[in-house]
């Protein structure tokens, strides 16, 4: 979470613990954020308000923005690398928990699909090479 205000963070970890088994940290800028790479962090929620200053941010991890309207939460978003959309401030548990979820979800299957997607490129380069390896030993022993 990158959150400035403690109060707001505090009631959103709260939440979020009593939702699911989330291991929050918080941060309290953006800047903080992006030099801590190493968070490990699967998604994040970003206080809109801190966005406002910042033409890009590069958080290399899928993001909600925390807005109080969506006109701004949708015109936040646009600034994240990885922007999932946006979830009011005063979201219920359940709310940013099933938000989430869906970006938990997203991540998964797109990592499966590339695993996929790569493993079917290395059988078909496999038959390739085979194919010309027994090619070239035909033409070796005629």
């Amino acid at each position: 979470m990158v959150v400035a205000h403690p109060v707001i963070g505090s009631a959103i970890e709260t939440l979020l613990r009593l939702e699911g088994d989330y291991d929050v940290k918080r941060v309290p800028s953006i800047g903080e954020a992006a030099n801590a790479r190493d968070w490990g962090a699967q998604v994040a929620l970003i206080d809109g308000t801190l966005l406002t200053g910042h033409a890009a941010v590069h958080l290399g991890t899928p993001a909600y923005v925390l807005s109080g309207n969506e006109r701004d939460g949708r015109q936040l978003a646009r600034k994240l690398d990885d922007p999932r959309g946006w979830l009011r401030k005063d979201a219920t548990g359940p709310e940013f928990a099933d938000a989430i979820r869906a970006a938990l979800q997203a991540n998964a299957s797109s990592t499966s699909s590339l695993g996929t997607f790569a493993v079917a490129v290395i059988v078909v380069l496999c038959v390739v090479v085979l194919a010309l390896v027994a090619y070239l030993v035909w033409l070796a022993v005629y």
